[in-house]
């Protein structure tokens, strides 16, 4: 998946694919454009994407951003993202890729395990907007995985490659960003509200000491099963991020402010 405009010419087909929509692909050790695909690329990370991947690599959050990530101020949304860092070298590497494969095939980031899909949520101009969710296919002059003569449909390809735990864990988050293109150019964030986005999207670490060892606990009412939940699950931690990013960011009543917060807040406006 990626975040940048993209034509056929690119090597994006011009098509809508949904769920019962086939086409032939594999991808295997043997073929001669093998791991081809994980070199020159960007890839956005998901919140999910990093909590799989710090975690397989047994760091922090911090270390994790620091060592293998950059950010990124997507164009149309302006909303800050880590994405993944590659190699300095002459191909511009994945830094998980070997010639034996990927390293962290099983927590591989979300857009590992769509390709040859892509998803529409993340592309800057969808074809043909119409609201509805759609993927499309990416082909590349490389790619031999399309003479296949191995079938899916798009729901069979998702389910193979694991990636409907991810999106729905992900969920809440494209969200956000598909709230926050919708409303263009014209509802610039502030630089604050643009930090809390990116920590919630990129650190849950950061995030879980920012609820429990600030005044967050004073200004919201949380439920307190959902606070011992948090604590101990960072799936649940990173859904209850979204929630408060749609309730502070754009004003939904998921996470509810107190009272006297609530007051406070009105009579500041």
């Amino acid at each position: 998946m990626t975040d940048q405009c993209v034509t056929s010419q690119d090597g994006i087909e011009p098509r809508k694919y949904k769920l019962d929509s086939k086409f032939n692909f594999s991808c295997n050790k043997g073929m001669k454009c093998y791991t081809h695909c994980c070199s020159a690329i960007n890839i956005i990370l998901t919140p999910y994407d990093i909590v799989r991947m710090k975690n397989r690599l047994k760091l922090s959050c911090d270390q994790f951003l620091a060592i293998y990530t950059k950010p990124e101020l997507l164009e149309r949304t302006k909303l800050p993202v880590a994405t993944l860092k590659m190699v300095d070298d002459e191909k511009e590497s994945c830094p998980f890729v070997t010639p034996e494969g990927c390293a962290i095939y099983e927590d591989r980031p979300l857009s590992c395990r769509y390709y040859p899909l892509g998803t529409a949520a993340f592309r800057e101009q969808e074809i043909e907007p119409t609201g509805e969710d759609f993927y499309f296919m990416v082909r590349e002059a490389h790619c031999l995985g399309f003479e296949s003569d191995q079938q899916w449909t798009v729901s069979q390809w998702r389910k193979d490659q694991g990636v409907e735990a991810y999106d729905e864990i992900n969920e809440g988050w494209m969200e956000l960003m598909l709230r926050k293109k919708s409303f263009g150019f014209e509802a610039e964030l502030s630089e604050q509200s643009r930090g809390m986005f990116f920590m919630v999207s990129t650190n849950v670490d950061r995030l879980k000491r920012f609820i429990f060892e600030s005044s967050f606990l004073d200004k919201y009412d949380v439920d307190k099963a959902v606070l011992e939940r948090i604590k101990t699950d960072e799936t649940a931690l990173l859904k209850f991020g979204f929630d408060w990013l749609q309730s502070a960011l754009f004003g939904s009543d998921k996470v509810k402010l107190k009272d006297e917060a609530l007051k406070a807040h009105k009579e500041k406006g």
